[in-house]
Parts: structure tokens; sequence; C-alpha cells
């Protein structure tokens, strides 16, 4: 047994104690007698050295040690909780780990994982989403898919798929263009910019041979699934990433105008440590997804 480790029946009884401020409570919902509760804490105080309620009268109060403590112990135990509950879902399963982008994700990542799952019963894929980039250092997650241009020191990455940037928009407000679409007419429409992508748009219309200053009815968002999403509803035009958009195009839900596309190396990576490369699942995901990112038409 760890030294530096108290008894683990008497945290687990502090904690319920300090959310409940209660011995009544706290024995109610561990199923044990009140007795048992006071025991269990005068167990831990004393391991401790130092009291960690104070007893005045009917009201139970923590010390200011005993309050940092339970808001630690709290954590704690959520993460066992968390943690047991992955492992009861996976079973005898691998769980695999990749961090991302909500939007990549949802729009492009998500519709092929039941192939995976379907060819490899034996991993699951547990997906974990950050606006950020991965830091396996601190992370605990197995792979990452990031945006950038890549390499990065001490990674192994893997271009998925590269920039191919178009405007889209909901067909009612492509219906406002003339055929064939101008420049000249796209650009007097609301653009949707993503302040995290704040040179697309820039970049775009450079290529196209235009010039263009902010405007009003521009609008700016965070999150690219917002942008999308204002796209459909005909609030304006977005400069959309072909990989993420084949559904909605396909089903008519945003239309493609302008045949001028952005295309460019800088894009997704599926990432991981270069030290961890080699480890079965993380192979067998990286060569399965590397292999389906090559099928993409965009």
């Amino acid at each position: 047994m760890n030294p530096q480790l108290p008894p683990l029946n008497p945290l687990r009884v502090f904690e319920s104690v300090a959310r409940h401020l209660s011995f009544t409570a706290a024995a109610q919902e561990l199923h044990i007698t009140q007795g048992a509760v006071s025991h269990q804490i005068k167990t831990l105080e004393t391991w401790l050295g130092f009291p960690l309620l104070e007893r005045g009268g009917r009201r139970l109060r923590l010390t200011r040690g005993g309050e940092s403590y339970a808001a630690s112990l709290s954590h704690a135990f959520a993460q066992i909780s968390s943690a047991t509950r992955e492992l009861v879902s996976a079973g005898a399963k691998q769980v695999l780990t990749v961090r991302g982008h909500t939007t990549l994700f949802v729009r492009w990542l998500i519709p092929l994982i039941p192939a995976f799952q379907a060819a490899h019963p034996d991993i699951n894929i547990k997906l974990t989403a950050s606006v950020e980039g991965v830091d396996f250092k601190r992370e605990n997650a197995d792979m990452g898919i990031i945006y950038g241009d890549g390499p990065w020191e001490g990674l192994r990455n893997d271009l998925l798929f590269s920039d191919a940037l178009t405007p889209v928009m909901a067909p009612e407000l492509a219906a406002r263009l003339p055929r064939p679409c101008t420049t000249e007419a796209l650009l007097e429409l609301p653009l949707l910019h993503s302040n995290r992508r704040p040179q697309h748009w820039p970049d775009w219309i450079r290529l196209a041979g235009a010039h263009r200053g902010l405007a009003v009815g521009d609008m700016y968002y965070e999150d690219l699934s917002i942008i999308y999403q204002c796209a459909t509803e005909g609030l304006g035009v977005a400069l959309g990433q072909l990989r993420y958009l084949e559904k909605d195009l396909g089903q008519g839900r945003l239309v493609a105008p302008h045949p001028l596309v952005l295309r460019r190396p800088r894009g997704y990576h599926l990432v991981c440590p270069q030290s961890r490369a080699d480890e079965p699942k993380i192979a067998c995901f990286r060569e399965w997804l590397v292999a389906r990112a090559a099928e993409g038409s965009a």
C-alpha cells in the first residue's frame, strides 16, 4: 500500500459528507449507519492529523483545508466513475481515443466510423472534441486530427485531405446571382467569416483576382458548424471545405455556383506520437482512415 495514500473507505465517506454537509444524508447515500460515517471521518482525520470538519451545534462546516480536499476528491471520484463506465462499455475491446475538431468529426469522420467498427469490432473509437490542437503529454489521447501545414516535431503525421474551399450558399440565395455566377455579384452578398480561419476568404478573393473590404451584413463566427448552418438558412455565403459538404451539395441543401476552388497543401493531418506509431490499434486505424481519405473525390 502507498504510505502517502489514506484508506479509501474514509475518503469515500468524507467526499459524501462534504457534498451533503450531513452525516445523515451521507449514511443514506452510502447505505451505512450514521455511526459508521462518524467512525470513518474520525479515522481519516486521525490519519491526517487535523480536522476536516467543524462541528458547531447542528451545523456542519468544512474547514478551509477540508473544502479544498473535498473538491479534489470529488474530481478524482468522478474520473474513477468515468473510467469505470468506459471500461464496462468497452469490455474486452481496445479503446482508441481520437482528439479533433467537432465540425470535422460531425461532417467527415463520424459517418466513416461504422464501417471501421464493422471491420474491426475489437477496437472502440472514442472521440474527444477540442478547438485547439492535441497535447499528447497532457491529454489522454492516442491520436489527433489537426489542421495546418505540418510536419510536427515528435509526431507521426499523415495528411488526410488538403484544403479545397469554394463559396457555398442556400439555393434561395444563389437564385439572386447571375448565370454564370460572377465574382463581383457573389462578393456583393453577405460573407460568413471564421474567426479561427480569418485568411480563408481573403485568400479566395485574392485568387479570384478581386478586392473586397469589410462590408455591412458580413458575419463572424468561432464555430464552423454555425457558419455552415447559417449558410444553409440563407444568411450568407460560406467558404466551404468540400470534404465537409459532399452530402449537403449532393442533396441540394447547399449549392456552389462559382467555379473557383481554392486548393492548397495545407489541410487535416492524422497525428500520433512517433514513439507509439507502430502500436497495433493506432497503426490499424491510421492505415484504414488514410485509405478512406484517399477515396474522397474533393
